[in-house]
């Protein structure tokens, strides 16, 4: 394990899987859809949510837009890597969600 990573990196994750799994069990409990398809759906709406978030905020006029520092190659190229990783993450929940369905 890298130094600068610690165990309270994992904590916006668990809380999002367990948020997520809750709203699962309590679906399953009302509705009778399976809790599964259900987690994996609140997580995918979770993580596009948070995917637009991150490239509007970095945006001219957005939250996170520092000009000189956003707007840079580099800067660019982490954006798109970070569009990248997030995209391949939902993209593997959906088939998950589509095959717990089956």
């Amino acid at each position: 394990m890298y130094p600068s990573m610690k165990i309270a990196d994992m904590k916006p994750a668990v809380i999002m899987i367990s948020v997520c799994a809750l709203i699962g069990v309590a679906i399953d409990y009302f509705t009778g859809f399976y809790w599964l398809t259900v987690m994996l759906i609140a997580m995918i709406a979770a993580l596009i949510n948070g995917l637009v978030m991150f490239n509007e905020d970095l945006e001219p006029d957005g939250f996170d837009y520092e000009a000189g520092v956003s707007d840079t190659d580099l800067a660019k190229l982490e954006q798109r890597k970070a569009n990248l990783i997030q995209i391949s993450i939902i993209i593997v929940l959906v088939i998950g969600a589509i095959w717990s369905h089956i």
